[in-house]
């Protein structure tokens, strides 16, 4: 399981090698690279990242082309510009962040900044991502809703993963109770989030049950 971040950069393609970023950003961040809208709402789609770098050499036309691509999504993962701040578009969020292209330091510092707004927003394990703002996961590209129980029991499972959860302990953190009579809309729970992470969810590879005691989310096969 990880926190850590994944940035988007958008970059022209025919950007000098001297401004372009890549590099720079691997050292500290994964870093997926895209060099036209399709490419970045794909992106973003199926890999949920934590920030998202616009390098386009003030390009405004550009820029305003990614930028509704992106916001369609409704995600809202933060921003950061690198250019002058007349490539600021009106409608980018007041708290989007804009560096200089030839400040190295105000880079770093601005990257910093963007992506600690989302430092612990994503959790991602295996082949899910779980988001805590939007109460959502992204299960191999495919994006579900989750209610807040549903939140809570996944969440709960996925960062405790490998280890057995009594169903009275779901009960208490989960459902706030320590009353064992019946415990069905566990069950059902359980099910409905098979449904949104399992390719089989009558045959679960990760969510498995434990007779006799409760619940296990397994990373590695048994």
């Amino acid at each position: 399981m990880t926190t850590s971040n994944i940035v988007l950069l958008i970059e022209n393609e025919n950007l000098d090698p001297s401004q372009a970023l890549c590099t720079k950003l691997e050292e500290q961040y994964h870093v997926l690279l895209v060099h036209t809208p399709e490419e970045a709402v794909e992106k973003v789609k199926t890999r949920w990242p934590n920030l998202i770098v616009f390098n386009l050499n003030d390009d405004l036309q550009a820029l305003a082309q990614y930028h509704e691509a992106i916001d369609q999504l409704k995600l809202d993962i933060p921003y950061l510009v690198v250019g002058h701040k007349e490539s600021l578009l009106p409608q980018f969020n007041p708290e989007t962040v804009l560096v200089a292209a030839d400040k190295p330091q105000q880079l770093a510092q601005g990257l910093t900044k963007a992506a600690s707004k989302q430092k612990t927003r994503f959790t991602r394990l295996l082949e899910l991502v779980l988001d805590a703002q939007l109460s959502q996961v992204l299960h191999q590209g495919t994006r579900y809703s989750l209610t807040p129980k549903e939140y809570k029991l996944l969440n709960m499972l996925i960062n405790r993963h490998d280890e057995i959860l009594s169903r009275k302990e779901i009960m208490r953190q989960v459902w706030d109770t320590d009353y064992m009579g019946d415990t069905r809309t566990l069950d059902v729970h359980i099910r409905w989030i098979r449904k949104k992470i399992e390719a089989n969810p009558s045959s679960p590879n990760h969510l498995k049950t434990v007779r006799g005691e409760g619940y296990i989310f397994i990373t590695k096969p048994r």
